[in-house]
């Protein structure tokens, strides 16, 4: 049965995590739109989809028409590495970007609610864990401090114009259809011979929150939230280590684990170190429902296929 009472208007619907929200939302009955530079896999999960690069135009055009009750933004540069090479490129992706978002809100669909989705990136390298939302931002990127100013927009939208936006800071998400990162990496050298070497010594940790949870959390956020400028943490609240990460990879391959080895050096702009505190975020009813080494499991089945 469609929900007729509840819109979703999707920015960067194609993208991984787009896809996720877009599935989730429509499997729920909510008219899902979406707006991309590339097509979506699977058009049936829209009632209606936007194909553009002129995204002042679309973003309005589609705003007026369907006044959607959220809009979550997942659009813009997702690649650490790609902003620590290109700030300016990051910069004109995120916080430019989201300006525009939260400016075309404000003219044409005030009562829109926002969720804007943000990264713990904005935390850096957190000297006490869990992380709690209240911990100073810190970001050791040009991604994260983006991801910052875009919250700073949140708030001066909510405080001077009225906008109902919110943040979630994302951890580490994971699952079928990631292109890229530690699983993607892992997988893809564990398809030869030779040694499984990683970046680190392995004892970084990282709180992997599978992107079906975060489609979930989003939908708890929309609907509890108080949308007047705050950020909620969405993650698993456990913290795994990359070696353990790699041991499950390696297993589901069959893999003796003596093949895997670690560098030792670090990239520029990695934490040591993630494990957040999601109390703000269960207090609206949210709980992880994807086991992480299930979870895992799916992801190399997947990238089995693909190869």
């Amino acid at each position: 049965m469609v929900n007729t009472s509840e819109r979703l208007l999707v920015l960067g619907a194609s993208g991984f995590l787009g896809t996720a929200i877009s599935t989730y939302f429509s499997s729920l009955g909510i008219p899902v739109m979406g707006i991309d530079v590339v097509p979506p896999q699977d058009k049936h999960i829209y009632s209606d989809f936007y194909q553009s690069e002129r995204m002042e135009e679309i973003l309005e055009t589609a705003l007026a028409r369907h006044q959607p009750t959220y809009l979550v933004h997942v659009a813009g540069n997702a690649n650490v590495g790609r902003s620590i090479e290109d700030p300016r490129y990051d910069f004109v992706n995120s916080v430019d970007l989201f300006s525009l978002v939260l400016d075309q809100v404000r003219r044409v669909s005030l009562e829109t609610k926002v969720l804007f989705t943000s990264s713990a990136a904005v935390y850096g390298q957190p000297k006490v864990l869990p992380i709690t939302e209240e911990l100073a931002p810190s970001p050791i990127s040009p991604y994260g401090y983006h991801k910052w100013m875009c919250e700073q927009l949140s708030r001066e939208y909510s405080s001077l114009y009225e906008v109902s936006v919110a943040s979630i800071r994302i951890f580490s998400a994971y699952g079928a259809g990631l292109r890229k990162q530690i699983l993607w990496d892992l997988c893809e050298k564990c398809r030869s011979d030779g040694p499984v070497q990683l970046g680190g010594d392995g004892s970084e940790t990282r709180d992997f929150i599978h992107a079906k949870d975060i489609a979930r959390a989003i939908s708890c956020v929309v609907r509890g939230g108080t949308f007047n400028g705050e950020v909620y943490n969405v993650a698993s609240g456990v913290e795994t280590s990359i070696s353990d990460l790699a041991h499950h990879v390696l297993s589901a391959y069959g893999i003796p684990f003596d093949r895997l080895g670690f560098s030792g050096s670090s990239r520029v702009g990695d934490p040591k170190n993630w494990r957040a505190d999601v109390s703000r975020l269960e207090a609206l009813g949210f709980s992880p429902t994807i086991d992480f080494v299930a979870g895992v499991a799916e992801y190399v089945d997947w990238y089995k296929k693909l190869r």
